[in-house]
């Protein structure tokens, strides 16, 4: 008799998910070099492009900071610790793929502009630009486990989103 898997807490999912999502960038990063690199990276291109991704940049962690961790708190329902639990991490999930979408705009934005001044580097400076944006502000690690539980928990009823799950 074989025993069923376990099912893996809703963190490591989602930082699973994660994960897969960050490592298209530099998959695509590569991709692009093969298609727009010439002599290496190529030359420089104009200031413009490399400053629009910059201020793409900017806006995102505007957006990020601003309103990415906002959420409507909890609300006490006669609802089980369990189903708190799985509401905080519904709305926390949500909220991480907004703002992943947030932080991806800034590497697309750069594909687009690159090959409108037809220069690598502005794929390059999208890509590390986006990656450390991404880790900061999407990453489900603790610091932003932290910043959301306490939107979910600021008229008082504990979300169980940062002290790990609930036993059974």
């Amino acid at each position: 008799m074989s025993t069923p898997a376990a099912v893996p807490a809703p963190r490591q999912s989602l930082t699973i998910v994660c994960a897969a999502l960050a490592g298209a960038i530099p998959m695509i990063t590569l991709v692009l070099w093969f298609v727009l690199g010439a002599d290496g990276i190529g030359p420089f291109p104009a200031s413009w492009a490399p400053i629009a991704v910059i201020a793409v940049a900017g806006g995102a962690y505007a957006c990020c900071e601003l309103a990415g961790f906002r959420t409507p708190p909890l609300e006490y329902a006669n609802r089980s610790a369990a189903e708190i639990e799985a509401d905080s991490w519904r709305r926390f999930t949500a909220s991480t793929f907004t703002r992943f979408a947030l932080c991806e705009a800034v590497f697309l934005v750069s594909v687009a502009l690159a090959f409108s001044v037809h220069s690598f580097w502005v794929v390059l400076i999208g890509a590390v630009i986006a990656l450390p944006l991404f880790f900061l502000e999407a990453w489900p690690g603790e610091r932003n486990q932290r910043r959301f539980a306490a939107a979910l928990e600021s008229r008082g009823i504990p979300s169980y989103l940062t002290g790990g799950r609930l036993q059974d």
